[in-house]
């Protein structure tokens, strides 16, 4: 082997070895790049509540949730809000807001190892503290499964479509949704092998053909986090009825009460006739 060919193959193992490492790394730190949960206190939840009724309940596994419920016993739906993947309660309030103009009753709950919530988030838990949520909906506030709006935004569109096919809600609402967590992994990562790396897939794509509710798709049409083309690749792949309503220049994290009045409008259209 010539001094050069040495060299260039030095240079070449160097490179996979790095190579190497990176996706060593991007292994064990996946979680901590999935899932930014914004813990607080007490007394830090109590100080940035607006007004809502604060409410615990349990998952399956002993981990202890926390939400805030805008409580309206006689609203025709009860909408159950499945939040991103960053902050908590206070930073995914907003979400809440075009359902209470609407007059309905909100839950709005951290998942796992969020705000006051116990544990660490997973794709696993993250189903489990769903699955909580809409029991808690059913047993402890009284409504019945036909009444109950599934809306997911970003992350939380996985954790609803999932959770609405094998329970299924009288609708399911997904903003900024995806068809699978691979597929926004390799829009950020083009260069890691993330079909192999990747532990929460929240494959939305292979559920969404089970749920027969209708179903809303909303997303921005600047969206830089999760592209409108995950979007409407899940929206191709769902089988009952369907709409797809793009909010033209809205980001990722444009709250929904700065896009157009076509929004709320289409939203009071998909839940009307309530059952």
């Amino acid at each position: 082997m010539t001094p050069v060919a040495a060299r260039v193959g030095v240079f070449v193992l160097a490179l996979v070895a790095g190579y190497g490492l990176v996706c060593a790394a991007a292994w064990l730190g996946q979680r901590s790049l999935m899932y930014l949960p914004g813990r607080w206190s007490e007394a830090e939840a109590r100080r940035a509540n607006p007004g809502y009724e604060e409410v615990r309940f349990p998952s399956a596994d002993g981990v202890q949730l926390h939400g805030w419920l805008h409580r309206r016993e006689t609203a025709p739906w009860t909408v159950i809000v499945f939040h991103g993947n960053a902050g908590n309660l206070a930073v995914q309030a907003a979400l809440m807001e075009p359902f209470e103009a609407m007059g309905l009753q909100v839950l709005l709950f951290d998942y796992r190892g969020y705000g006051l919530s116990t544990g660490s988030p997973s794709e696993a838990g993250l189903l489990a503290d769903g699955e909580a949520a809409a029991e808690y909906v059913t047993t402890n506030l009284g409504v019945p499964a036909a009444r109950t709006v599934f809306y997911g935004k970003s992350l939380g569109t996985g954790v609803a479509v999932l959770l609405a096919a094998r329970r299924p809600p009288g609708r399911l609402i997904l903003e900024s949704s995806f068809d699978s967590m691979v597929s926004v992994a390799r829009a950020h990562y083009p260069w890691l092998p993330v079909r192999t790396l990747l532990r929460d897939r929240y494959d939305a794509a292979s559920a969404i053909g089970a749920v027969r509710c209708p179903i809303l798709f909303v997303h921005g049409g600047a969206d830089e986090i999760v592209p409108i083309r995950l979007g409407r690749a899940l929206y191709e792949c769902a089988a009952g009825p369907k709409r797809f309503l793009e909010v033209p220049g809205a980001l990722h994290n444009t709250p929904p009460g700065a896009y157009p009045a076509v929004h709320l409008e289409t939203l009071r259209a998909f839940l009307e006739p309530a059952p």
